[in-house]
């Protein structure tokens, strides 16, 4: 798993623009094919649950993300169908550090298992509008521990 530089650009780039809150986009494509590695912005519902129904939704998107259902789904469907895979997943974490928190690992994981198991993910650490850090986590056969850290230019 290398990402490039351009990849990178990206994903910070989004995470910089949705601060103050979390921002949410997968990466999909295959490895070996790094130029047909395409990324992908999902729209974090969070503050629209929340407005609706606080009481169910305690978290608004400036400390938390919500992906319809339906969008994931016509994504893994459409990358599918294209022969890719679901490369990573990368949110941001605005005014907090770079790490994968229990919401991060009861969003990934179903019964113990990764819900991707071939899909890192990554947080990008935003504070004040600039990303300071950006950590990627792999699964490790228990849970997901940090795999490596991603230079920010």
């Amino acid at each position: 798993m290398i990402f490039t530089p351009e990849q990178i650009r990206r994903m910070v780039a989004h995470a910089e623009s949705a601060y103050p809150r979390e921002c949410i986009g997968v990466l999909t494509g295959l490895w070996e094919k790094q130029e047909d590695i395409a990324l992908k912005k999902l729209s974090n519902k969070l503050d629209e649950l929340f407005k609706a129904d606080p009481e169910r939704y305690r978290r608004d998107a400036r400390t938390g993300y919500f992906v319809d259902p339906k969008e994931v789904f016509n994504l893994v469907t459409r990358t599918q169908k294209e022969g890719n895979k679901i490369l990573a997943f990368y949110h941001s974490h605005p005014d907090h550090e770079s790490y994968f928190s229990q919401e991060d690992f009861a969003a990934a994981v179903m019964w113990g298992e990764p819900v991707y198991p071939d899909a890192v993910y990554i947080v990008i650490s935003v504070f004040g509008g600039k990303a300071k850090e950006a950590k990627v986590f792999a699964w490790d056969g228990a849970g997901y521990a940090p795999a490596d850290t991603l230079r920010i230019e």
